[in-house]
């Protein structure tokens, strides 16, 4: 969980104004993302103050280890292929803007 953990941070490296909750198939504790601060907050603990709704990230382990490879539209992919599922507050979608990537292919 360390190194989803770090890899994690690594993706979100600019405040985005929201929050993220993944949870990984099978795993007992989730990954909170805290946009409202900068740099966002990354932890297995819900962040302080959380009053308002969250985007809530649903998949496997192994398929979030990828997305935060920082590989070109591996987000985009996986969500488009079913792999992650994404509800709850779409707005912060709209305001994300993960880490700057390479030049692999996606999922």
């Amino acid at each position: 969980m360390l190194e989803l953990l770090k890899a994690a941070g690594n993706y979100f490296p600019t405040k985005f104004d929201g929050v993220i909750r993944i949870e990984m198939d099978g795993a007992i504790d989730s990954i909170w993302v805290d946009g409202r601060v900068s740099p966002p907050s990354v932890s297995t603990k819900a962040p302080a103050n959380l009053a308002s709704a969250f985007c809530l990230w649903r998949g496997q382990k192994e398929i979030f280890a990828r997305v935060f490879a920082l590989e070109e539209r591996r987000l985009e992919s996986a969500f488009i292929a079913g792999r992650v599922q994404i509800s709850g507050d779409m707005s912060v979608m709209a305001r994300l803007e993960p880490a700057e990537r390479g030049a692999a292919s996606g999922v």
